[in-house]
C-alpha cells in the first residue's frame, strides 16, 4: 500500500503505520524521508478512515537523526527547519489523530525530536533516547525545547540537552517520557494490539484532548478552564458521547465512530 521511496505505509482498521526504511543508516532523517513523514501525517488528517497513526523504525534503530552526510547546500541551518523539520513536526502535533511512537531502537538528536512529538510511546527494551545536539555544537530543534520543558520542567531539560547523555528505556518511563516498556518477544504483538486500542476509542474527543494538552502548557487557568467547557461543549454533541453513555447504560462494548 505504500508508494513511498523512505518509508512504508500500511492500513488497517483504521491503524495506519509507518515503518521508516533508511535502516542502512539507522533511519537518519533527509530531506525526502521528512517530506514523506509530513506528507503521511497530512493525508492521515484529511481521511475519514484514519483513525490512529503509528510510527516505529525498521533494523536496530528508531531514528538516528539527521543525515549529516546527506549534507546541504544551505549553510542556514534555520532556513532548512523551517523548511523541513518543522512543517513535519507541525504536521504530527496538528494531526487531530493519536500518533503512537513505537521506539523500537535508539532515538537520537532529531530523531529524539521525532519520537517526542507523538503523543504515546511504547518502547523497546534497549532502546534510548539521546539529544546530541550540542554534541555536534548545535542546540535542540525540531520541537524538542518544548517536548522536553513540557515533560521534565527546566532543569532536566537543560541536562539532557547539555550533556546528551542517553536515557534508557526505563529510565524515560521513570521520568514519564514513556508510557510502556515492552521486551523483544512481546514488541509485534502489543504495538499491534496498542493500535487497535487507540483504534477503537472517541476519536473526536482524543483530539480534543490532543488540542487542549498543547495549549494549556502556555495558558493562565481561567483560559484554560474556557477551553475544556468550548471543547466539552463539541464533545457532548458527537455521536461518540451517545454512544459512550449507551453503552456503559447496557453494559456492553462501546462502538465509537470519531463523529
Amino acid at each position: 500500500m505504500s508508494s513511498y521511496h523512505f518509508l512504508s505505509l500500511s492500513q488497517l482498521n483504521g491503524v495506519w503505520t509507518v515503518q521508516l526504511k533508511r535502516p542502512e543508516v539507522y533511519n537518519a532523517l533527509n530531506a525526502g524521508l521528512i517530506h514523506e513523514i509530513r506528507d503521511v501525517a497530512e493525508k492521515a488528517k484529511a481521511s475519514e478512515s484514519a483513525r490512529v497513526l503509528v510510527i516505529t523504525g525498521e533494523g536496530k534503530a528508531f531514528c538516528s537523526g539527521a543525515d549529516l552526510k546527506s549534507g546541504t547546500s544551505d549553510s542556514d541551518l534555520g532556513a532548512v527547519l523551517r523548511a523541513t523539520y518543522n512543517p513535519m513536526i507541525l504536521a504530527l502535533r496538528g494531526l487531530d489523530k493519536p500518533v503512537i511512537g513505537a521506539i523500537n531502537g535508539p532515538a537520537a538528536g532529531a530523531g529524539c525530536s521525532l519520537a517526542l512529538a507523538c503523543d504515546y510511546l511504547i518502547v523497546k527494551e534497549g532502546a534510548y533516547f539521546a539529544e546530541l545536539f550540542v554534541q555536534i555544537g548545535l542546540t535542540l530543534d525540531a520541537g524538542s525545547t518544548a517536548f522536553l520543558m513540557q515533560s521534565l520542567g527546566y532543569h532536566k531539560a537543560f541536562e539532557l540537552a547539555a550533556t546528551a547523555k542517553k536515557i534508557s528505556a526505563e529510565e524515560a518511563k521513570g521520568l514519564g517520557l514513556v508510557a510502556e516498556v515492552v521486551s523483544d518477544e512481546n514488541w509485534e504483538q502489543r504495538v499491534k494490539t496498542l493500535g487497535e486500542e487507540f483504534a477503537q476509542r472517541p476519536t473526536l474527543a482524543l483530539a480534543l484532548i490532543k488540542r487542549e494538552l498543547q495549549k494549556a502548557h502556555h495558558q493562565d487557568l481561567a483560559t484554560v478552564l474556557e477551553m475544556e467547557a468550548d471543547a466539552q461543549r463539541q464533545a457532548g454533541y458527537s455521536k461518540d458521547f451517545q454512544e459512550g453513555v449507551a453503552s456503559f447504560l447496557e453494559k456492553r462494548a462501546p462502538n465509537f465512530i470519531g463523529k
